[in-house]
C-alpha cells in the first residue's frame, strides 16, 4: 500500500491507498491526529505505530509514503520517521515536481503545495482535460479556506484564501468575552433567538454568505461554469448549507497526494 499524509495546521491525516488502481476517493482506511509542533519524531512513530495495530496494519504493509505539508517545523519530522519506519524516504510535495498541470500564477514557487494537490484531485475528479469544457474549483476548508481554480485545459488558474471557520470562531470567542463558545452546528432559522444560536447564525450562515459571494465572483471570471467540490475537516458543515457546493469530498487532498506520487514515483 502507499501511505499518504497531508500535515495541516490543525489535523494530520493519513490514508492508505493500493499501490495500483483502486478509488482514489476511498482509501482503504484512514487516521486523524491532531497536529503538534513540539512532538517529536519518536513520539509520532509511538503514535502512529499504535494506530496500525488498531487496524491491524504494520510497517511492513505499506511499499512507500507521500506527504504535503504546510508545517514546515514538521515536514523533516515526518519525512525522517517514514524512512526509518518504512525503510525508505517519502516523496515530499515540493515545487519541481510534475503535477501533470501547468501552474498559471505570477510567483508559481510561493503558490502552497496544499493547494496544488487539491487542484490536482478537483481536476481529475472533475473528469480530466477537456471534460465537458468544464473547470473546476476545490474549496479546503482548514485553519484557512482555499479557493483553488483549475480550467478544464489543466492549467491552474489561482483563487483565494480566507480565513477558516474555526479561525474565525475562535477569534471570536476569544475577542470578545462576554459571548459563550458555541457548537459549529447551524441554528434552525437565521434569527438567533437567543445568545447562542444568534451566534451559530453569524458564524455558519455568515460564513456560508462568505463561501457563495466568493465562488460566485470566481464563477463570473470563467468562460464556463466550474464544477464545486469542498473538502476539509469543516467542510461537511458549510457544503450542504449551499447550492453553490456541488459535492462534499472528505479525501480530496489525499486523492491529490495520491496523484501527484503516482505522477513521479514511477
Amino acid at each position: 500500500m502507499i501511505l499518504c499524509i497531508d500535515i495541516g495546521n490543525s489535523n494530520i491525516v493519513l490514508c492508505a491507498y493500493p499501490r495500483e488502481g483502486g478509488n482514489p476517493s476511498a482509501p482503504l482506511a484512514s487516521w486523524r491526529i491532531a497536529t503538534e509542533r513540539t512532538r517529536t519524531a519518536d513520539e509520532y512513530r509511538v503514535l502512529l505505530r499504535q494506530l496500525w495495530h488498531e487496524s491491524h496494519f504494520t510497517p511492513a504493509d505499506f511499499h512507500d509514503a507521500a506527504l504535503v505539508s504546510v508545517v514546515a517545523a514538521l515536514t523533516d519530522v515526518w519525512a525522517g520517521m517514514l524512512g526509518e519506519l518504512l525503510g525508505r524516504e517519502p516523496l515530499i510535495i515540493r515545487h519541481g515536481l510534475h503535477f501533470g498541470m501547468e501552474i498559471g500564477v505570477a510567483q508559481p514557487e510561493r503558490v502552497g503545495t496544499d493547494r496544488i494537490v487539491d487542484a490536482v484531485a478537483v481536476h481529475r475528479a472533475a473528469g480530466g482535460p477537456g471534460s465537458s469544457g468544464r473547470g473546476a474549483i476545490a474549496v479546503d476548508f482548514g485553519t484557512a479556506t482555499t479557493f483553488n481554480v483549475v480550467t478544464a485545459e489543466g492549467l491552474f488558474l489561482g483563487g483565494a484564501i480566507a480565513p477558516g471557520l474555526g479561525t474565525v470562531t475562535n477569534a471570536l470567542v476569544e475577542k470578545a468575552s462576554a459571548l459563550p463558545p458555541v457548537a459549529l452546528t447551524p441554528p434552525p432559522t437565521a434569527i438567533g433567538r437567543d445568545t447562542v444560536p444568534a451566534i451559530q447564525s453569524g458564524l455558519i450562515y455568515g460564513y456560508v454568505g462568505l463561501v457563495e459571494g466568493l465562488l460566485a465572483r470566481i464563477q463570473a471570471e470563467l468562460p464556463t461554469p466550474a464544477q464545486v467540490i469542498a473538502t476539509g475537516g469543516l467542510g461537511h458543515i458549510i457544503a450542504p448549507l449551499t447550492p453553490a457546493i456541488h459535492a462534499y469530498d472528505p479525501w480530496l487532498t489525499l486523492a491529490g497526494v495520491r496523484a501527484v506520487y503516482m505522477l513521479n514515483r514511477k
